[in-house]
């Protein structure tokens, strides 16, 4: 409705549950970043715990969509250090994190106008404003009140000036 293509980071056993909305996603012009199979703590796990969590994904979104989530990867939780660093480069991955945390799926259930606030007018740990220009967005798929306010929040970008885009223009630049 909105004409946005964004980046899903999708886990492989979300894909595996949800596979006809996988395709849609890949018939609308999405792109796909990889979120692990199972959502671990990448940190905790070993070289082989990390590769087998990231190809398994890969393959299962690859063979609903014939689309690679290379060279994109969101560790769980954002945890992430330089052996996980090094060793997603390894397997041909870059680490995307997030400029603004939704925090839809962080604490207490949030409202539509909460995240609408939240995406919107983001600040800073000390309320400095967040700049919206490049900046990565984190919401979630399964939330909600996510699906609720986004209409609204695509509204606002759209009507200020902003274009929502895939991860992969973000880091294009101008």
């Amino acid at each position: 409705a909105y004409d946005v293509r964004i980046t899903f980071f999708l886990t492989g056993r979300w894909a595996e549950d949800n596979p006809d909305l996988v395709r849609r996603m890949a018939a609308e012009g999405h792109e796909f970043g990889n979120h692990t199979y199972d959502h671990p703590r990448l940190t905790e796990l070993d070289e082989a715990g990390i590769r087998e969590q990231v190809e398994r994904t890969e393959e299962i979104i690859h063979s609903l969509t014939g689309q690679s989530t290379r060279p994109f990867l969101r560790p769980p939780y954002g945890s992430r250090n330089s052996y996980v660093l090094d060793t997603l480069a390894g397997l041909g991955y870059i680490s995307i994190y997030w400029t603004v945390d939704s925090l839809d799926s962080v604490g207490e259930p949030k409202t539509p106008e909460f995240l609408v606030q939240r995406v919107t007018h983001p600040t800073d740990g000390q309320g400095n404003p967040i700049p919206l220009d490049g900046a990565i967005f984190l919401m979630h798929i399964g939330s909600e009140p996510s699906a609720t306010a986004l209409p609204t929040i695509l509204e606002w970008f759209q009507k200020e000036g902003y274009r929502v885009v895939k991860v992969s223009e973000i880091l294009q630049g101008p």
